[in-house]
């Protein structure tokens, strides 16, 4: 399938999630999320503030788990003049603004070094059966994982089951390490 196509219609799948379905979804997600992040123990964790107009999944459980385990959280600001992120400190206490795309991010920045990220939580649209994973088509996130360290594991959220290729992948892409979705953790 191509991006464009897994990306209409995992869109439009979730999309028409009855709210309790979706929620249910989400929390069975968060709860395996959370159980590979035990299993991993990083120290320092990049993960996505949901943008709510988009249907994300909801990632403050995570963010909760990690400060009542000193785990160091950093979330993305994305540059949409260059599509890239930088990672910046961010705690209970950070305060935080949406920009003109609806993403949430703080008002001031501490620049982190991606070098010393250990996992990268991602959102996605779809999945295929290798770790290749859909956006929304801008590449950040590729750009992103090219600055970590190659040890850093990199995990996609996602409500949905896999795909089973993506036919228009590039050599630009980097794929997943897990996927985690409601049924079972992924990993490739």
């Amino acid at each position: 399938m191509k991006k464009y196509l897994a990306r209409k219609i995992h869109l439009e799948k979730r999309r028409s999630l009855e709210i309790e379905l979706f929620n249910r979804l989400e929390k069975e997600t968060i709860t395996s999320c959370i159980q590979l992040i035990k299993k991993l123990n990083p120290k320092v964790v990049h993960c996505y503030l949901p943008i709510n107009n988009k249907q994300e999944i909801d990632t403050k459980l995570i963010f909760q788990y990690c400060w009542e385990n000193n785990i160091e959280t950093v979330i993305p600001v994305s540059d949409f003049k260059n599509n890239t992120m930088t990672s910046v400190s961010y705690d209970s206490s950070t305060q935080l603004f949406k920009n003109k795309y609806g993403i949430p991010e703080p008002k001031k920045t501490i620049i982190t070094n991606n070098k010393e990220i250990e996992l990268v939580i991602t959102p996605l649209i779809a999945f295929d059966k290798k770790g290749h994973r859909v956006g929304f088509g801008k590449g950040f996130y590729d750009r992103f994982f090219s600055t970590c360290n190659i040890k850093t594991k990199k995990v996609g959220l996602s409500l949905f089951e896999p795909i089973n290729d993506i036919e228009d992948t590039s050599e630009h892409d980097i794929s997943l390490n897990y996927v985690v979705n409601p049924r079972k953790i992924f990993t490739f």
